[in-house]
């Protein structure tokens, strides 16, 4: 049996960084705060106080300090899909794929992106 980690597209990176995610499923929209623990190309680990549902549609965005960027850093957006929910110490660990991902240009007006806006 192939592990988890051998079937993995990409690498991941462990990141620490608060984010609000936005899902939809048969129940509606719902849009809640979330810590990312590890991201990569393809997808996403995040911990969340939400009991959410396998392949229900998310987005979430989130801000990137790198190197040679503005102080304030890179917004990036994500669109993808939530692939294993578990529950975990109090929450509820997400493993979600990422489907697309852009990079949001400076000045572009950006609804519900201002909360991850926080110096840290």
């Amino acid at each position: 049996m192939v592990g988890a980690s051998e079937r993995r597209r990409a690498q991941r990176f462990p990141l620490a960084l608060p984010l609000e995610v936005k899902w939809q499923d048969i129940a509606g929209e719902g849009r809640y705060p979330a810590d990312i623990h590890d991201i990569s190309a393809t997808g996403v680990y995040f911990s969340v106080d939400r009991n959410l549902q396998p392949d229900s549609r998310l987005e979430f965005y989130v801000r990137l300090k790198v190197e040679g960027a503005p102080p304030e850093g890179v917004l990036l957006h994500c669109v993808g899909s939530i692939v294993r929910v578990e529950k975990r110490n109090g929450g509820v660990g997400v493993a979600a794929r990422i489907d697309r991902y852009r990079f949001v240009r400076p000045g572009e007006d950006v609804p519900g992106a201002e909360e991850n806006n926080e110096e840290e």
